[in-house]
């Protein structure tokens, strides 16, 4: 081989290597990226900003419309959406008042088969609703829960049965639709739902856990866990906090709702859960 084209056949080598190198090098930041957007928390922050800007959004939107709407968290799919009212809408006070009208519902179901049994068998045994209602009262004639069973409720319409045979038709809702604000929302596959509290619980609500998850999936209607920030056209936000974190569940950021001018704080870290006597009290 003459010393030129040993020369070219160099310079051909080299260039081959160097085209392989960029090749491995793009590849590596391919797969790269997506990981260093993890670390930095990148997609937490902005699952956490259009979180928030969709809670205040809906804010708007229920005013604008003048139409209750309430932004639902699928903790276990870990998506986001929002629903507008179809009804007239009532939340209850706390969790305690939730309880006890939970209580009152199951006393009545209870109630309403009695009355079919006796029915069937021929006897009129119409329970009174007072009589039904004494049930929940101690012994001097108090409810036992904070404001009472019907004074623990929020927002319009009613909880009773009305005169069209014990018609409920208070809180429906419906989603509003996929491709515009409020839709559906899936957040990052590196950003989970950590948690979210409102007034209905005591405590923050978890995300179901694996074994939980696998039982839930047998059951005819899986009832997964869903929980809702409500929205009044009045201009009022239901308490909230909600809670997103990296898989791990180690790097919290936290949406605190102030409810009465619908603004969404968003802060890094675990954010306390407002006690909501201590504000009634104010």
């Amino acid at each position: 081989m003459t010393p030129g084209r040993h020369h070219h056949a160099q310079r051909g080598t080299t260039l081959i290597e160097i085209m392989v190198v960029l090749a491995l090098a793009a590849l590596m930041m391919a797969v790269a990226i997506p990981t260093l957007s993890t670390v930095l928390g990148v997609d937490k922050r902005r699952a956490s900003r259009e979180l928030a800007a969709t809670m205040r959004w809906a804010y708007e939107e229920a005013t604008i419309r003048n139409q209750s709407m309430r932004i639902a968290y699928d903790l276990d799919h870990n998506t986001y959406w929002v629903e507008a009212a179809d009804s007239e809408v009532r939340i209850h006070k706390d969790w305690r008042a939730r309880e006890a009208f939970d209580e009152y519902l199951e006393e009545k179901q209870e109630a309403d088969a009695r009355v079919r049994e006796r029915a069937a068998s021929g006897t009129n045994a119409q329970q009174n609703l007072s009589e039904l209602l004494a049930g929940f009262q101690g012994d001097d004639g108090s409810t036992p829960n904070a404001g009472g069973l019907l004074g623990g409720l929020l927002g319009g319409g009613g909880i009773l049965p009305g005169a069209r045979g014990g018609e409920y038709k208070v809180n429906r809702f419906q989603p509003l639709g996929e491709g515009m604000m409020g839709g559906r929302v899936e957040l990052p596959n590196s950003v989970r739902f950590w948690g979210v509290w409102t007034p209905m619980f005591d405590e923050v609500q978890r995300p179901h856990d694996e074994f939980e998850l696998e039982q839930i999936q047998q059951e005819p209607e899986p009832t997964y866990r869903i929980l809702y920030t409500h929205v009044f056209p009045g201009g009022y936000m239901e308490d909230s906090v909600v809670y997103v974190s990296d898989q791990a569940g180690e790097d919290i950021t936290s949406l605190v709702v102030e409810p009465l001018i619908g603004r969404v704080v968003v802060s890094e870290g675990e954010a306390e859960v407002p006690d909501t006597r201590d504000r009634e009290e104010r």
